[in-house]
């Protein structure tokens, strides 16, 4: 906060709208994938959607369930009774002139999301949830190009079901706030409720901004900022609107209670007046409670995962951003044939110890070895658009080529190179597919016991030269300068014509070189 702003404090709510996951749309039997960029326009409307006289709204009761699991999953009080109620709504993109919300008896009220410094968050803090409530989406409007005077409808959106979850004004900086959209975000797609793909348009969020007095117990006029749907956009908005405002009541002017979009350098500008005064009418339905379908929360998920694998939170973070990385990092261990063993390298467990790596059965090696292949194949799958739900390589084929790298029959390079050729087969749709082991057996790279053998003495033999040959490098790493082990792995690695595996290199070195504790 520079020194102009700080005697105030902003206070920020936010109200989340995010598109369910649902074959069919809330009222409708049309198909619910309309946000698909690629669908043509009006493609997917049925006579309820375009409001034909004597057409009566169906409730979607696959709406609910989500509605109950994201209400379930934010700690949230779900209402036995609750109604739909009409918003008066006057732009052609909603046909009926009215949106079907929920606003005197929503689907849930209460609850709250915890954020920590493992989130991104400045400080553990909780932020509560006001309530969470179903409703319609909006058309879409465009024009045929800019400045045109003719104004197009495409209702594929209408009527698609949203869930809106309105948070408290518990936010005090806008990295409190980007914090809270990923967390929440996450947790969306991870239990099922909507898509991870912000692209599509499934994911929005107003933002009401207000500022006040350090110190002060009434909140200032809000402002609410419209349809933010990306993070990068987020700081530098919510920021140039705090600062707006500050400006503003410095010089004695009042702040108005507007609706702000953004330009397109993400700053605010105002698009209308907000009113307070909504007309709605109200009909009513029930709600069942399906508690069993949540999944684990993320929370829950990421301490089991560091103690299950024994993952560092760098390994989880990686995994718990992509969807489905969890699933198919546990199945793709489950087809190994790994088993916990003691470490024979204690001096390795004692390096993970300073990285802070939970090790309940030390088996370091295997999970650095797992993750370099996991790396691989997700730089593959992002060099060819593909998303890891849409994986060509099943984690029953990935699982055994860990198991080779693993017990030493193929070399760390020689995986990567497997591993594109497993990647190239299956994109290529090969009828005949091979296994990891089929591969390295074709192009001879299994490595024979006799070999692990004779490596293992030669990366000693080389080891043991350079340590005597660059004592006082020694005693520098020794004594802190970690990073000059690098000079030690280049030279084993060029003494070894890059043969030997870079994971095993590195470990002997740390074992050899750090400390003793």
């Amino acid at each position: 906060m520079t020194k102009a702003t700080t005697s105030w404090l902003p206070v920020i709510g936010l109200e989340v709208h995010a598109q369910m996951q649902t074959p069919a749309k809330l009222f409708s039997a049309a198909r619910s994938s309309s946000s698909k960029l690629s669908d043509s326009p009006n493609s997917n409307v049925a006579l309820f959607d375009a409001a034909f006289p004597g057409t009566l709204p169906s409730l979607n009761h696959n709406c609910v369930r989500l509605a109950i699991k994201s209400a379930l999953a934010l700690n949230a009080n779900i209402n036995r009774k609750s109604w739909f109620d009409r918003k008066h709504y006057f732009y052609p993109d909603l046909p009926h002139g009215y949106q079907i919300t929920q606003h005197f008896k929503p689907f849930a009220k209460g609850g709250f999301l915890d954020l920590t410094k493992f989130d991104g968050a400045p400080e553990e803090k909780r932020y509560r949830i006001q309530q969470i409530q179903i409703e319609q989406d909006s058309g879409k409007l465009m024009t045929p190009f800019p400045g045109s005077p003719e104004v197009l409808v495409d209702l594929n959106r209408a009527g698609v079901g949203v869930l809106e979850i309105v948070t408290e004004p518990d936010f005090n900086s806008a990295d409190e706030v980007v914090a809270f959209m990923k967390k929440m975000q996450r947790l969306l797609w991870h239990t099922g409720v909507s898509s991870a793909d912000m692209d599509e348009g499934v994911w929005r969020c107003d933002i009401n901004i207000s500022v006040k007095k350090v110190g002060s117990a009434e909140n200032g006029v809000r402002t609410e900022l419209k349809h933010v749907s990306k993070f990068s956009v987020v700081k530098t908005a919510i920021e140039f609107e705090v600062a707006r405002q500050i400006a503003l009541l410095e010089s004695g002017q009042q702040v108005l209670q507007e609706t702000m979009g953004l330009d397109e350098n993400g700053h605010t500008k105002r698009l209308r007046g907000k009113e307070d005064a909504p007309d709605y009418r109200v009909y009513q339905k029930l709600i069942d409670h399906v508690r069993k379908c949540l999944p684990e929360s993320l929370d829950v998920r990421r301490d089991r995962l560091e103690k299950q694998y024994g993952l560092s939170m760098f390994h989880i973070s990686v995994l718990m951003d992509e969807p489905g990385a969890v699933e198919y990092y546990e199945e793709a261990r489950a087809n190994t044939h790994q088993k916990p063993r003691p470490s024979q390298d204690s001096e390795l467990v004692k390096f993970a110890k300073k990285l802070n790596l939970a090790i309940p059965v030390p088996d370091l090696l295997y999970l650095f070895r797992a993750f370099r292949l996991i790396s691989n194949l997700f730089a593959m799958l992002n060099k060819h658009g593909i998303k890891l739900a849409a994986c060509p390589i099943p984690p029953s084929e990935f699982g055994p080529l860990i198991d080779l790298v693993d017990d030493g029959t193929l070399s760390g390079i020689r995986g990567k190179d497997v591993l594109a050729i497993l990647f190239d087969d299956a994109i290529s749709g090969a009828n005949l597919r091979r296994s990891a082991r089929d591969i390295a057996l074709q192009n001879d790279w299994l490595i024979s016991q006799e070999s692990k053998a004779e490596s293992a003495k030669l990366l000693d033999t080389i080891i043991t030269g350079l340590i005597a040959k660059h004592a006082n490098l020694v005693k520098e790493i020794q004594a802190g300068q970690i990073r000059k082990l690098k000079f030690f792995s280049g030279q084993v690695m060029a003494a070894t014509k890059g043969k030997a595996d870079p994971v095993l290199v590195d470990s002997l070195l740390k074992s050899r070189i750090l400390p003793k504790e």
